[in-house]
């Protein structure tokens, strides 16, 4: 459909068409119109005219003179202040419901007879949500012929702010101007709405409390000459939603109103004209072929859709964008969508940087037979994260200049990262090795990019079993250049047998929750030595795995696709639950003996952690103090607080914290500040060159004073000779373990070859 969409433009300027009047028609955007006009009252914002000055009944004045309604010797008495002050037109927001005793009625009707400036008073109407029935609510008779009357209905919007508001409406059966017009001095009365300009901050206006007025505390000069609206602000006054901002008091937007009226009648152009000007942009986007030139085109519509509306607002002219921006954005739509649909159909058979054929074309290809040779740059990686896009396309270029003699005549197809595969013939024989041998030859020779030389890493794999997809042959080849990097080889040959082990590993997850049901998961238990004494202390707890038919599976083959597959959690509680078993079992003769767990990081998360060790550890009846739990420092630990709060509650426990694989990772200090642990494990890799890596020994001494500065433990694994041994006793290590002090065993086995199960000498 975007097909025929960007080769009929017409069709497509029909659809924007379309969008923009159902957005127009069913003010779908009226949300975004009015967060987007919001903004812009913001952006304008000016001080009131100050020809305004509102006297408010707020909480202050109710607390001094009495809660309202105020009684009619009240409101006198400030009527009286409010004129003697030389108001030029005064405004009482009152419905003279409760006016109190007859005299003081009749004080306020004096009051109001005798005023020299011109009185306004309120006249609106009410419509029951019920019956729908309407109510006319007028002054009293005795007060409404000493003035004018204006309507003082508001227009509240269904999002309960107050964006628009009446000229005037019909009330008792005539037509009253409402007080905005009046105040804005309107000469235009109807029923008609106009858009209340809210850049004139109503923050600014002048207010002043009633109370003030009425004993005597302002200045009348700030009063002379002005139209005075005497209303409500206090909390129990009726509030609406400013557009932009917070509640207000009713009587400001009857204010609010007045100030735009001030400067100017607003003229409502709605969205028509807009939509029409967007058709104009969104033909043209659809008309241009040159990219730029649509960007560009784009970027004017968007900044006249932000400068173009302030500017008019300034005039008091409003539009509506939305359906305009809608018909623009639809076009724009149609035009990235078929643009993408060119550009993938032209980079799904090519490489985009170097414009080689790719996978997608080898398998379009349709080739038959043969051998599939792929190559990889196992470096490739490393080399194009420094070189620019035209200079990695010399580089491929140089590469596949390379290839072509080994290629025998074949295209060279070019995958991702450094792969490169063809398809050799068959009747070559032993020809393809030996020219696999040459091309191993040819690139022992430097790539010279510009000024740069540049050394390649290539291993190639083979794949001879032509019966099979060549997608698939292709994936072969490459597992087997893979295979041939990770066991040193120049090339390998795909080995049918390594498809078993796919199968393997695709079910290893299932095979894996068996083995925990099966008993085929064991703990082995490696000893942890107390470098001064030389006592076995205590034994770090190590999953292993026997399979009925596959024998041995290493820990490095199921812990991480269990992390992945969301075993972690069963697995780590196998291991827990056995090892404080084992470690029950030692500490009964006696003896102290503490027991490590590896804790996988996805656990700390785990509402159900701390919760399963403090159970555990009851049900065995073991001290927590006995429990280190190994939190691994190369491990992406997010700074959650749920992560910090298990950690610490499980410190709290006295369970023993330890960062293990310390100094592999990035965070080290970071770690050391926010784990609440009590040792540190120094990797093995800093360890295992101990006696010959100057460098080495200075960063595990130093680590050693550090944590001991600090208070912690340190713990060094993979001590696998007496030198290592003594250089970290010199050291002053606290504890040290590997295969030199002990190698991981079955718990009897630990038992039996230290003696465990011997009553402590020191008990």
């Amino acid at each position: 459909m975007t097909r025929a969409l960007f080769r009929s433009p017409w069709k497509a300027l029909l659809l924007a068409l379309f969008v923009g009047f159902a957005f127009g028609i069913g003010q779908i955007g009226e949300p975004i119109e009015n967060i987007m006009q919001a903004a812009r009252f913001k952006l304008r914002s000016h001080p009131a005219s100050g020809s305004i000055v509102l006297v408010a009944i707020d909480d202050r004045s109710v607390a001094e003179i009495g809660k309202v309604p105020w009684n009619g010797g009240q409101l006198a008495g400030l009527v009286q202040r409010l004129d003697a002050a030389g108001a030029r037109r005064l405004h009482l927001d009152s419905d003279f419901a409760e006016l109190g005793s007859p005299a003081q009625a009749a004080q306020l009707e004096s009051a109001l007879s005798n005023l020299r400036a011109e009185l306004l008073l309120p006249a609106r109407f009410s419509i029951d949500l019920v019956t729908g029935a309407r109510s006319d609510h007028l002054p009293p008779a005795r007060f409404a012929r000493h003035a004018r009357l204006v309507n003082t209905n508001l227009f509240v919007w269904w999002d309960g702010a107050v964006w628009q508001h009446p000229e005037g409406a019909i009330v008792g059966g005539r037509l009253l101007p409402s007080l905005g017009s009046v105040l804005g001095r309107s000469d235009q009365i109807s029923t008609d709405l106009f858009h209340i300009d809210y850049a004139a901050d109503v923050r600014s206006l002048t207010v002043v409390s009633a109370s003030d007025i009425l004993n005597g505390r302002i200045r009348p000069q700030l009063l002379a000459g002005k139209d005075v609206v005497v209303g409500r602000t206090d909390f129990g006054a009726e509030h609406h939603r400013v557009p932009g901002a917070t509640h207000a008091p009713a009587i400001l937007f009857h204010l609010a109103a007045a100030e735009t009226l001030l400067s100017g009648r607003p003229v409502n152009l709605g969205w028509g004209l807009p939509l029409v000007l967007g058709l104009f942009l969104s033909a043209a986007l659809l008309q241009l072929r040159r990219r730029w030139i649509a960007v560009t085109l784009l970027s004017a519509a968007a900044a006249a859709a932000i400068a173009g509306p302030i500017m008019l607002e300034e005039q008091q002219i409003h539009v509506q964008i939305i359906p305009a921006m809608a018909a623009i954005i639809t076009a724009a739509l149609i035009r990235l969508v078929a643009s993408l649909r060119r550009s993938y159909q032209t980079r799904g058979t090519t490489n985009i940087v170097t414009g080689m054929p790719n996978l997608q074309a080898l398998q379009r290809s349709q080739l038959n037979g043969g051998v599939v040779v792929a190559a990889r740059v196992k470096n490739y990686a490393q080399i194009t994260a420094t070189l620019p896009p035209q200079q990695e396309k010399e580089l491929v270029e140089q590469i596949v200049a390379r290839l072509e003699f080994g290629a025998g005549g074949a295209t060279t197809y070019q995958a991702d990262q450094g792969v490169f595969v063809w398809v050799a013939d068959n009747n070559m024989g032993d020809g393809v090795i030996q020219q696999l041998e040459g091309l191993q030859a040819l690139f022992r020779s430097p790539i010279v990019i510009e000024t740069r030389l540049i050394d390649l890493s290539i291993t190639f794999g083979l794949d001879v079993d032509g019966s099979r997809p060549l997608a698939q042959r292709a994936s072969s080849a490459l597992v087997a250049a893979d295979d041939a990097a990770r066991e040193g080889k120049r090339w390998a040959s795909f080995n049918p047998a390594s498809v078993e082990d796919a199968d393997w590993s695709m079910s290893l997850l299932a095979r894996l929750d068996h083995a925990i049901d099966n008993d085929e998961l064991w703990v082995a238990y490696q000893p942890k030595i107390d470098c001064r004494s030389g006592r076995v202390v205590g034994a770090e707890a190590l999953v292993r795995w026997t399979h009925p038919e596959k024998g041995q599976v290493y820990p490095d083959q199921f812990i991480a696709a269990a992390e992945q597959g969301g075993r972690i959690e069963r697995l780590t509680y196998f291991v827990l639950d056995n090892a404080l078993a084992s470690a029950a079992r030692i500490n009964g003769r006696r003896r102290r003996f503490s027991i490590a767990v590896n804790l996988s990081v996805l656990l700390l998360d785990s509402e159900n952690l701390v919760p399963t060790v403090e159970a555990l550890l009851a049900r065995y009846n073991l001290a927590p103090q006995l429990l280190t739990l190994e939190v691994t420092e190369t491990s992406t630990l997010a700074s959650g607080a749920a992560q910090i709060a298990n950690l610490e509650r499980l410190s709290r426990m006295g369970v023993q914290l330890s960062i293990d694989d310390y100094g592999t990772g990035f965070s080290t200090l970071e770690y050391l500040k926010r784990i609440p642990a009590s040792e540190i494990k120094i990797d093995r890799s800093f360890i295992s060159m101990l006696n010959k890596s100057q460098s080495d020994r200075i960063m595990v001494n130093s680590t050693i004073q550090l944590a001991h500065s600090l208070g912690r433990k340190v713990v060094a694994e993979g001590v696998e000779n007496e030198d290592i041994l003594r250089e970290l006793k010199r050291m002053r290590c606290d504890i040290v373990q590997g295969f030199h002090t002990g190698r991981p065993v079955p718990i009897a086995e630990l038992i039996e070859q230290f003696g465990l199960n011997r009553p402590s000498r020191a008990a």
